[in-house]
């Protein structure tokens, strides 16, 4: 996975291009963005633990 990262060099996102993947997490949620195949996007939204 390659880490993005801004101009304060706070990580944004981790995109993995093998498997056109783009992961975002803030203050725990995390949000998955799959580009599929056939141009379509779905986007898989988990809560933290407890």
């Amino acid at each position: 996975m390659t880490k993005i990262r801004n101009a304060n060099g706070k990580l944004v996102c981790c995109v993995d291009e093998r498997s056109k993947t783009v992961e975002i997490v803030h203050k725990g949620y995390k949000t998955i963005l799959k580009f599929n195949s056939d141009g379509s996007l779905t986007v898989i939204n988990q809560r933290p633990k407890s």
